[in-house]
């Protein structure tokens, strides 16, 4: 058994020393790290990208029916017989009558 144990050390002392050995066999594994991190990276990127857009998409969605809301009230205020009943009842107002008319003339 001290055998297999004395053999990992050297086992691995011999991997490290043919990976240095052999600089082109170095790069391509440093290459291959970077490269892995790098699409690790851009797919965080792009999913945080579309959460994003996810985000704003319903924002636009609650903006778009609150501006519909406010169409609708806008229309239900504005209506003439509305303002009408408001105008005699709170105000006090009246049509006038061909009495309360009084014509001017200009020369």
């Amino acid at each position: 058994m001290s055998k297999v144990v004395d053999r990992q050390p050297k086992l691995f002392s011999e991997m490290l020393f043919s990976l240095f050995s052999n600089k082109l066999t170095l790069l391509l594994l440093l290459l291959t790290f970077v490269s892995a991190l790098a699409v690790v990276q851009v797919t965080h990127f792009a999913r945080q990208q579309l959460i994003d857009q996810d985000v704003l998409l319903q924002q636009r969605d609650e903006l778009d029916l609150q501006w519909r809301y406010l169409l609708v009230e806008e229309e239900f205020y504005s209506q003439h017989a509305r303002i009408e009943e408001i105008a005699k009842t709170q105000l006090k107002m009246k049509r006038p009558t061909s009495k309360d008319e009084q014509v001017v003339v200009l020369q």
